[in-house]
């Protein structure tokens, strides 16, 4: 009975070991071993007659079985201490587990954490988001209503004029009038409903059915019916006057749609053009590079009006000026307007980083050297286009008859061609503006309390020196063949750039006595670089317009007065109050208010000034003229005086 028992757990037990045949190739690969007891075919028969082959080899049986029992004892203490190392691997298993979840916890309260944080920076963004929308919607209202406000400020002006224009029988000026009247009336459909603006609707419909029925009766009175010789005109030096002409008239019509349409394949060819060739390159040496395409215009111009005027001198030639007219205007509008670059300002609404930029100061979008160019040409070429307009409706009237003459006016045409030149005067004056608007800001953000001794001119000015040098004489280079022009840029960037600085003067507070005195050598610096502005970095040297030198000499000169009050003593007060009151003639309180904000004076001692510079406003001072001068030129305090002395001489060393 054992011994069957113990083959029958032989048998299981080798069932049990039994291993697929991809399991034991894997163990070979991993385990190499040439020991037969590790064969997956080990038969115990083959291994003993392995070991005792022969019955002499049977005197070594007790040796083979202590080293087989050797053997079993060594592989029951790898079985054993691997048992337990397993043991303490499901140990280090579980407290590597409860580890890990330990440490999924802590990731999941950081995890919540960032979560809250992000909401509440959400929430800080769309807080801020929502002021900013409210900007732009702001804006975006305000530039509707603006907008709307000046349509309807042309509409009752143009209304009232179309009104005494038809009662005056203008037809001519009332033809171009109306047309406009009608084209502003379109922006008001929607607010028909206002009781003033359908009157003005009223008022042009009246005024459209007066002009119709004048009309029809100027036919009647001018062709009368028959039965009727009216005055007979006055018979002409030369019977056949005419008379071939009148022959062509009915028929011109055809001539005069044929110019219409050439003229607008003309314009169209004009646009395509220059989109494919872009803006012609300066000429630095004769000025900015007129547009060839307007040279071109006026040519056909000419050619048209020599031919119509040889057929007839009579209505004819009227409907050409009014073809003329209509395609100076696209020319205008599509040729030139319509390449004039575009600043940044034109894109709408405010942005997160526009905010920023501005309140850091940073650079802003320049004009590139092309487009400085370009503007200049574009200008030049609108100047070209108004002169040849003039002598175009001279020559016109030369052309057709006398009775004529009144109705061919181009003067809305040469009006087209002047806010051309207006609006690209603006654009270079508005980029150095912007060029030189972070040197302001960063002038303003200095501590100027904290300054201890008066050195070169600062920063700032020499930034603002730069750009002036960087754009001035490219300027002035494209724009020498229109001078006046060039002029007319120095004189509006004077008036921009002038009253800028002084407003972000007065945002230089607290003020030291030595930071007034950098100011004014800062000031007084800027004052000889926009005297020399209309000559700055050219060989010739030529003196500036007396016009713009006064600009510049009223302005800067305020600027100093300026500095020269904040560096006045304001003890006793009624000598710093008519000091003031005598330098900058200006009796504004907040003005007043700003110079004692410079002077970083507290509260309580402005409130007293301000109600004594109330006192003294009504009438001038009397007698404190010379006591007014050498409190500025001479203070009492000895420091102070030495100070003014040193700064003046330093300014006389400059110039």
């Amino acid at each position: 009975m054992m011994e069957e028992e113990e083959l029958e757990f032989v048998e299981e037990l080798e069932a049990v070991l039994q291993l697929t045949p991809e399991v034991q190739l894997a163990i070979e690969q991993v385990f190499p071993s040439q020991d037969p007891l590790d064969q997956a075919d080990f038969n115990a028969v083959e291994y003993i007659n392995t070991l005792f082959p022969t019955e002499q080899s049977l005197a070594n049986i007790d040796d083979v079985v202590s080293k087989i029992r050797l053997k079993i004892r060594r592989l029951d203490d790898n079985i054993r201490t691997v048992v337990r190392g397993q043991t303490n691997v499901g140990q280090d298993g579980r407290q590597a587990l409860e580890e890990a979840q330990k440490a999924i916890q802590q990731l999941f309260g950081k995890i919540k954490d960032i979560k809250d944080k992000a909401e509440k920076s959400e929430q800080m963004v769309k807080e801020i988001t929502r002021d900013i929308k409210q900007l732009d919607h702001a804006k975006r209202h305000l530039t509707t209503s603006i907008t709307t406000l000046n349509h309807l400020h042309m509409l009752a002006g143009g209304v009232d004029s179309l009104e005494a224009m038809t009662r005056r029988r203008q037809y001519g000026e009332v033809a171009n009038l109306l047309q406009g009247v009608m084209n502003v009336l379109e922006h008001f459909h929607k607010y028909m409903g206002i009781p003033q603006i359908r009157q003005l609707s009223e008022r042009v419909k009246a005024a459209q059915t007066e002009l119709g029925q004048q009309i029809l009766a100027d036919f009647e009175e001018a062709f009368p019916s028959q039965g009727t010789k009216p005055k007979k005109p006055k018979a002409p030096d030369n019977p056949f006057h005419g008379i071939v002409s009148k022959c062509f008239e009915p028929h011109l019509y055809v001539y005069i749609e044929s110019q219409d349409k050439n003229l607008s394949e003309l314009i169209d060819r004009f646009v395509a053009d220059f989109k494919a060739q872009g803006p012609p390159k300066p000429n630095t040496d004769e000025g900015g590079a007129v547009l060839p395409s307007c040279a071109d215009l006026f040519v056909y111009y000419k050619k048209c009006m020599v031919q119509c005027s040889q057929l007839s001198t009579g209505e004819p030639m009227i409907a050409l000026t009014t073809i003329f007219q209509k395609y100076l205007r696209e020319y205008a509008w599509k040729i030139l307007s319509g390449n004039l670059p575009k600043t940044s300002s034109s894109s709408g609404g405010l942005t997160i980083s526009s905010l920023l930029k501005e309140k850091e100061g940073s650079e802003v979008a320049r004009f590139t050297l092309e487009e400085l160019c370009l503007i200049c040409s574009i200008l030049s070429t609108a100047e070209y286009c108004l002169a040849t307009t003039q002598q175009l409706e001279e020559k016109l009237k030369e052309k057709v008859d006398v009775s004529l003459t009144e109705r061919i006016n181009l003067t809305g045409e040469m009006d087209t061609f002047s806010t051309v030149i207006s609006s690209s005067i603006q654009l270079l004056v508005q980029d150095l503006d912007a060029a030189c608007d972070p040197a302001l800001i960063a002038m303003s953000k200095m501590p100027w309390q904290n300054v201890e001794h008066v050195g070169d001119q600062s920063p700032y000015v020499t930034s603002v020196i730069l750009h002036i040098k960087q754009n001035v004489p490219i300027i002035r280079d494209n724009l020498a063949s229109t001078r006046k022009y060039f002029t007319q840029f120095c004189i509006k960037f004077a008036n921009s750039f002038i009253p800028k600085f002084i407003t972000h003067l007065f945002k230089c507070k607290p003020i030291s006595m030595v930071g007034a005195e950098q100011l004014l050598l800062d000031t007084h610096s800027l004052k000889m670089v926009l005297l020399d502005l209309p000559s700055i970095g050219s060989q010739v040297v030529r003196k500036a317009p007396a016009s713009y030198t006064k600009i510049v000499v009223k302005g800067m000169t305020r600027a100093e007065m300026i500095l020269k009050v904040v560096m006045a003593p304001h003890e006793p007060l009624v000598v710093f109050v008519d000091n003031y009151i005598k330098l900058l003639t200006d009796c504004n309180t907040e003005t007043f208010q700003k110079i004692l904000d410079m002077k970083g004076l507290k509260r309580s001692e402005q409130s007293s000034m301000l109600e004594l510079f109330r006192q003294r406003l009504p009438a001038p001072p009397s007698g404190t003229e010379s006591s007014s001068t050498l409190s500025l030129m001479a203070p009492t305090p000895e420091q102070e005086s030495s100070r003014i002395r040193k700064l003046e001489k330093l300014i006389k060393k400059r110039l």
